[in-house]
């Protein structure tokens, strides 16, 4: 499967799957998922943080936190069904006692979850996990609900492909490696845009979140390499004084330097996520083309995989 068809079919895809809502009765809910299976929690997490209708935790390693108990909900995530990570903390959700779901194509996690009876949502195969995105996000949803659901999907359902403006924004950071920089509900978005460049495009790059970076990596600009470009993931609905940290670290910081501003837009937060994601996907595509490079295998992934097999 060709990753820039994926990214193509994105709209596709989040339009794929039935909603089919769940009661999860106020718990707190652990979503445990690594990269590209892991976003989803943490964009999940990020929307319960600024809207206040859920307790989401995104959990991205083994095990679970040690505050967990059994009146968690946790929804593993794998789109192998086989990610180390996730199997422990499936394997630990058990041994607490909490309610668990599982979220996967396959693998080791529905053998997990047919010998222990629980709720499992297969999705459909055949992609790179980290562009199964909206297949893995819908689940979620579909396990934990939004505000105002209807609203915000419909908004979703609208967008088209900015596949020009993509491609502008990568040739502005070819050569370089992108600092992307974010705040409340757009720093899963941020991450997002690194881990896709740092896959697809094979080439560095870093993330951070205002207000936090004015207070230490700021300073590092002071003497700014000319080998580094500068993003800036901006919501279209900022509180002031976010709004007016963006403008003074533009003015202190990178008063001398050429600026990518990407500013989301629409009503809801889901869809303002979601039009800067899709935005940073194709981005990352772009640049894999401009860097001559196929965007699809990660061979160091494979061949971490392989020498951590069996340690």
């Amino acid at each position: 499967m060709n990753i820039e068809e994926d990214t193509e079919n994105f709209l596709r895809m989040w339009k794929s799957v039935d909603f089919d809502l769940s009661n999860v009765n106020n718990k707190q809910i652990i979503i445990s998922g690594m990269g590209g299976s892991g976003i989803g929690g943490q964009i999940l997490s990020a929307i319960s943080d600024t809207e206040g209708f859920a307790q989401i935790t995104s959990w991205n390693n083994y095990n679970l936190p040690k505050w967990t108990t059994k009146n968690c909900f946790v929804i593993c995530v794998s789109y192998s069904g086989n990610t180390a990570e996730t199997l422990s903390a499936a394997k630990a959700a058990l041994e607490i006692g909490c309610d668990l779901e599982i979220i996967t194509t396959g693998g080791k996690l529905v053998t997990l979850a047919k010998d222990n009876n629980l709720h499992t949502t297969k999705i459909e195969k055949g992609h790179q996990p980290r562009a199964a995105l909206p297949l893995l996000l819908k689940a979620l949803i579909c396990r934990i609900g939004l505000p105002n659901l209807e609203e915000q999907i419909n908004e979703v359902n609208r967008f088209t492909l900015p596949i020009d403006k993509a491609k502008n924004i990568a040739s502005q950071l070819k050569g370089s490696i992108p600092c992307i920089y974010s705040s409340d509900l757009m720093n899963p978005v941020a991450y997002r845009w690194r881990c896709q460049i740092e896959e697809n495009a094979k080439q560095l790059a870093f993330n951070h979140q205002i207000p936090e970076m004015n207070h230490n990596e700021i300073v590092g600009w002071t003497l700014p390499n000319n080998q580094m470009s500068v993003i800036l993931i901006r919501d279209c609905n900022e509180k002031a004084q976010i709004k007016n940290r963006f403008e003074a670290t533009k003015n202190v910081a990178w008063d001398e330097l050429e600026i990518v501003e990407c500013v989301a837009e629409g009503k809801t937060p889901l869809a303002r996520m979601i039009s800067m994601i899709i935005l940073g996907d194709l981005v990352s595509i772009e640049l894999a083309k401009l860097n001559n490079v196929d965007p699809t295998p990660v061979e160091v992934i494979e061949n971490l995989k392989t020498e951590l097999d069996g340690k």
